[in-house]
């Protein structure tokens, strides 16, 4: 037989680094003869004027597809565990951000906590009666800005509405793939459409033209166009 009890702790802070912090709130739900059943909330807030990202690593499967790890606990940035819990298998609870659609070169994908972006997670355990939950915290990833990262490059990166430093021209950048181009970008300006078909990572040469090259360039989000006659501009995305 058990006795129903609600009693609410305050927030515990167990970390509190780099504009993040994250604390926990216990409740005891029900105080029994063997055991007492708690209720553990789990939050994480972005202070930061910022977002911040922290990669998971991708399985490849038998069919050569790459995948994200099943547990809570392979994509989540942090845990928090009750070291007593009288579960099997011992209770805790990960955090996990937003999946985002940007990866990595290192076959990862990163996932976002945003700028000011509350995280809440719950769940119940139980612990011998009369005895104090002990709970621990571990931080599983680095949480940074998006650009520490080596990003692969994708269409969500590259597609947008630039302007030119040479003259305030307006551009639009569309990705696209052909099986007769492979990869390459759209340009529109002022009506006219331009082919760029990539050479490297971040380098596209304009289709019919070698001498007119455009460089992706992933720290702020802008492409270098250069000319073979010395002409330089950068196309700021807006």
């Amino acid at each position: 037989m058990s006795t129903t009890t609600i009693f609410s702790q305050e927030d515990k802070i167990v970390y509190n680094r780099d504009g993040l912090k994250i604390s926990y709130q216990l409740i005891l739900e029900a105080e029994g003869k063997k055991k007492d059943k708690y209720i553990l909330l789990v939050n994480a807030l972005n202070e930061n004027n910022y977002d911040l990202y922290y990669d998971v690593p991708l399985y490849k499967n038998n069919q050569g597809q790459w995948n994200l790890p099943l547990t809570p606990q392979e994509r989540g940035f942090t845990k928090i565990d009750i070291r007593n819990s009288t579960g099997l298998f011992g209770n805790g609870q990960s955090i996990i951000g937003d999946q985002s659609n940007f990866f990595t070169n290192n076959h990862t994908i990163l996932f976002n906590i945003r700028q000011g972006g509350v995280y809440t997670q719950e769940t119940t355990f139980k612990v011998k009666s009369g005895v104090k939950p002990i709970i621990t915290n571990s931080i599983n990833s680095v949480l940074k800005k998006i650009d520490e990262f080596d990003l692969m490059l994708s269409a969500e990166m590259l597609n947008g509405n630039y302007v030119s430093s040479c003259g305030n021209i307006r551009i639009n950048i569309s990705a696209s793939n052909s099986e007769a181009r492979g990869d390459f970008l759209i340009q529109t300006t002022n009506g006219s459409q331009f082919f760029w078909i990539k050479k490297s990572e971040t380098t596209f040469v304009r289709e019919n033209n070698s001498g007119l090259t455009l460089t992706y360039n992933k720290s702020d989000n802008s492409f270098t166009y250069s000319s073979s006659d010395g002409i330089v501009c950068d196309w700021i995305k807006k």
